[in-house]
């Protein structure tokens, strides 16, 4: 007896849910959870709702590996491949300047930030952004904001839910607005304080600057409040990271020594890695005490919302390791070999190893930024 379609889709649809298990069991690549989780909603749900599906490895987006204009392709640090899928991009030799929760974010050639899911061909225009200066060039100016942040994804919750931030211009100022609003609310503080992270943690908008100052913003009444003070040595690059237990981490990125080479490329020397307590009432940091040890998270550090993951959960990912992407802003423009510098960090052994090496026909496309795949 013939099977109809519909009768078909419906066999399909309702599989068993220990089947269904089974089969998420043996997928690996998030690219094929994807996938998966496209095929109908209760399997987008089995995706969702099976233990530890919640908790995903990051993916690198990276040039297409066929070349192709206007597309870029994931590369899985687990398997170390780059995959067939080709993400076409509205803005393929423009770099991004956020990623969070399977956004991109870039700056488009009238200051205006623009939000682009990839998986849903969906765009979100944000208004344009005053007092920008830096790079006067056309290649430079994408480099003046330094990083843009989302609180949550913005097709999971009404517009006035999800919060964008953005650290930008000369000084690395602080922006911020709900999606829905006209303009965009400037954060008020002294010009020597270089922003260079943002984390929504516990309900807190915080940022981080160069010399560890963290800064707490109230954005209903756009007022600030320091939770620590900005007493440590200048580091090239700082990272706020909400470690698998709840943890606040502060990490710290240095450059190796000048000078870098003859093209005068940075690369990373070290990290360092701090956990901070915060008081349960005042919300200020009591202790900041070095870490040496991340146990079994992995973090992965760039132009995207710092990620940390349980390496065990993901076989060929390091625990106690940080994995980073080329996002050195101040001189990119003029790098003459294209983004070089990526590589994994082993807090243990303080070695660092490559996770990904680019292509040398690849110099001139923007650097790699780590992504999360949403679950359509």
């Amino acid at each position: 007896m013939a099977i109809s379609s519909s009768t078909s889709e419906s066999d399909w649809a309702w599989l068993p849910t220990d089947l269904l298990d089974s089969i998420l069991h043996q997928l690996a690549s998030p690219i094929d959870k994807v996938r998966f989780g496209a095929v109908c909603k209760s399997w987008r749900t089995a995706v969702k709702e099976r233990p530890r599906q919640g908790i995903q490895i990051p993916m690198l987006l990276v040039p297409s590996k066929h070349n192709i204009k206007k597309t870029r392709s994931l590369y899985s640090i687990t398997d170390r491949t780059i995959s067939d899928v080709n993400l076409r991009m509205p803005y393929n030799r423009r770099r991004c300047c956020g990623s969070s929760f399977g956004w991109l974010i870039f700056l488009t050639n009238t200051s205006s930030i623009t939000l682009f899911n990839p998986f849903r061909n969906k765009k979100i225009r944000l208004p344009q952004l005053q007092k920008l200066r830096g790079y006067t060039t056309k290649s430079g100016k994408q480099y003046t904001v330094e990083k843009v942040t989302l609180s949550s994804d913005p097709t999971t919750l009404e517009d006035s839910d999800c919060l964008v931030v953005a650290i930008f211009g000369e000084y690395s100022d602080l922006v911020f607005m709900k999606l829905g609003d006209k303009s965009w609310t400037y954060v008020d503080h002294e010009h020597g304080h270089l922003f260079s992270d943002v984390l929504f943690y516990k309900g807190q908008v915080l940022a981080i600057d160069h010399r560890g100052l963290l800064l707490s913003i109230d954005v209903n009444s756009n007022l600030k409040k320091i939770l620590a003070p900005r007493d440590l040595e200048y580091a090239d690059l700082t990272y706020l990271v909400e470690t698998s237990m709840g943890d606040l981490l502060l990490i710290r990125r240095f450059l190796a020594s000048w000078p870098f080479g003859n093209d005068g490329q940075g690369m990373t020397g070290h990290f360092e890695v701090y956990k901070l307590v915060l008081d349960d009432e005042s919300g200020k940091v009591v202790k900041r005490v070095e870490v040496k040890n991340t146990g079994d998270d992995a973090l992965f550090l760039g132009d995207n919302y710092s990620i940390s993951i349980p390496a065990s959960y993901f076989s060929g990912c390091h625990p106690n390791s940080i994995y980073y992407t080329d996002d050195y802003t101040d001189t990119r423009p003029y790098y003459p070999n294209g983004p070089l510098d990526m590589g994994i960090f082993n807090l243990e052994d303080r070695s660092i190893r490559l996770h990904y090496k680019p292509n040398p026909s690849h110099k001139y496309m923007p650097p790699p930024i780590w992504m999360l795949l949403p679950m359509l």
